[in-house]
């Protein structure tokens, strides 16, 4: 698979920091399957759209995916933002009645195709494009609006109450964190990386090099899902090479952690880069 670095440099001496840039760019608009229950849930990816719990562990508020979905305590969707009349069912990923003056769209008014086919690319699913269904292609050449953009036309309509892709405050039942207790909403862009793990959305910055005794200390601002690798070089345009291996970051949201070079004081002036990759 394909990976994207970040690279931030800092010389030990004087602790500098700069910023980083995301681009996420890659196009087939059609759905590989015409509803829920013809894909994602016959899959075995995702679930019955009934159920407390999808096959990959996330438990849903209200007891059923459904409920999230609907329920005033939850998202509080409209019914015809996802339904199709009179039947109600299936589910269609890319029609529905709509409400006032909102087009229905179906699933795909808040899970934008664009970002959905790299997500599921990115992770390594190929039923949707190669094999199965093979209905459209792996997204890759489409354009996804980066995480921290409003792009899904239903969010902040105001028939439900997703309004925010960036995920950014680690609470129950609001903007994206809808299931109970991972406070991670949706790989919009599909880039492999959720709201604060998103370069977009959480700050990636290096905070200070302190030395302790012969080693010095890295300390960096990251966010949990990220992999982050620390690399040195004699001078800031030199050839850098890992001091450590890459490392995935635990947790969900923003995480402060460190490296000790071994010896590092001891080998005078140097440039630190710290180097992530999706995962």
């Amino acid at each position: 698979m394909k990976r994207s670095n970040r690279t931030q440099s800092v010389p030990w001496i004087s602790g500098l920091t700069a910023g980083l840039l995301l681009t996420a760019v890659w196009a087939n608009p059609g759905q590989a399957y015409n509803s829920y229950g013809d894909g994602c849930s016959a899959t075995g990816c995702h679930g019955d759209f009934r159920s407390s719990t999808s096959p990959k562990g996330t438990v849903f508020p209200g007891g059923k995916n459904h409920e999230m979905h609907r329920d005033s305590a939850a998202m509080a969707t409209d019914c015809e933002l996802c339904h199709t009349s009179p039947d109600r069912t299936p589910v269609y990923t890319g029609s529905s009645d709509g409400v006032g003056t909102v087009t229905g769209l179906g699933c795909s008014g808040c899970h934008v195709g664009p970002g959905l086919r790299k997500h599921h690319a990115t992770k390594g699913v190929t039923a949707c494009y190669s094999g199965g269904a093979g209905c459209h292609g792996d997204g890759t050449t489409e354009t996804a609006s980066a995480e921290n953009v409003i792009s899904p036309p239903y969010y902040g309509n105001g028939y439900t109450l997703a309004n925010n892709p960036r995920n950014t405050a680690q609470v129950a039942n609001t903007n994206e964190n809808w299931s109970m207790g991972d406070f991670v909403g949706l790989d919009n862009d599909g880039n492999g990386l959720a709201d604060l793990a998103d370069y977009t959305v959480g700050p990636f910055r290096l905070l200070s090099v302190v030395p302790e005794g012969s080693n010095l200390r890295v300390t960096w601002l990251t966010a949990g899902g990220r992999t982050n690798t620390v690399q040195a070089a004699g001078n800031v345009s030199g050839t850098y090479t890992n001091l450590s291996s890459g490392t995935k970051i635990l947790g969900v949201g923003l995480v402060t952690t460190n490296y000790l070079e071994v010896g590092g004081a001891t080998k005078g002036s140097h440039f630190f880069r710290l180097k992530s990759q999706y995962p």
